[in-house]
């Protein structure tokens, strides 16, 4: 968390108020992220403008003439525009000045994100990553030679960011659910219509997703860059549901353990 709605949510609204805009300065308060932060580097982005903001996967892409600053969430950071001069919110590590006056903070309470000017040695982050889950048979493909690692949980194989790129827990354990194949199956024993129709509710749920701003649990751990929430949680029929009723047969929700993170499914609806 965030996974790709939540980041392709915080990116429209970065492009909508910061595209075109003059950086004039850059602050750093607190370099310690994942990767300690290259306050230089940040530093000389300030005096050009920015062209845009891409996405690959779960990365931020800020692209600037010749020069392109990554951004990766982690488990808790967000980033926040200021139009008044209200105080730096908890947790600020960085604040991004604008000419139009605009600031954008970047905040992380957990410091699990990244913030890189890329350069040579860190593309290989995002040369690694598979194809986006925008197209159906583009995600069967991908999904077929993951066939391979027969023994793995489906589950797994659909957080493999070399696999779909932008894919996380949440909207794994949804698609499928919506497919009935349980998130423990091995993969080896999927059929060929059963990856089909995973692959396409993969790329349904994240699109139904996008369209309701990401997904904000009870935790409140996410909202878009104007601090408003995603509304896909009240769609989720199974993730973070344990003992609660499946939406389609009333039975209790159950959860298990997978490579340390919670899998969610419905013992009667998912085989």
């Amino acid at each position: 968390m965030p996974e790709l709605p939540e980041v392709e949510t915080v990116r429209r609204a970065l492009v909508q108020h910061l595209s075109g805009r003059k950086l004039d300065a850059v602050r750093v308060h607190n370099r310690h992220l994942r990767l300690p932060v290259n306050s230089r580097a940040l530093r000389e982005l300030a005096g050009l403008f920015l062209e845009t903001v891409n996405r690959r996967g779960k990365y931020l892409l800020f692209c600037f003439p010749q020069r392109t600053l990554l951004c990766h969430l982690g488990m808790s950071g967000r980033f926040f525009l200021a139009f008044s001069r209200e105080s730096l919110p908890a947790h600020t590590h960085v604040v991004f000045h604008f000419a139009s006056g605009v600031r954008l903070f970047y905040v992380d309470p957990r410091r699990f994100g990244l913030l890189l000017v890329m350069d040579g040695e860190n593309q290989a982050l995002l040369s690694g990553l598979g194809p986006e889950p925008s197209d159906a048979e583009v995600v069967e493909r991908q999904l077929l030679g993951a066939k391979k690692r027969k023994n793995s949980p489906v589950r797994n194989v659909l957080l493999d960011q070399r696999v779909i790129a932008g894919m996380g827990n949440i909207y794994a354990n949804e698609a499928l659910f919506a497919v009935g194949i349980r998130p423990q199956t091995p993969m080896g024993q999927l059929s060929q219509k059963q990856i089909s129709a995973l692959a396409l509710a993969i790329v349904q749920v994240i699109q139904r997703a996008v369209e309701a701003g990401g997904t904000t649990l009870r935790d409140g751990s996410f909202t878009n860059a104007l601090g408003a929430p995603g509304y896909f949680a009240v769609d989720l029929a199974v993730y973070g549901r344990e003992g609660q009723a499946c939406p389609r047969c009333a039975t209790a929700i159950r959860r298990l353990v997978l490579a340390g993170r919670s899998a969610y499914f419905c013992p009667s609806c998912q085989r």
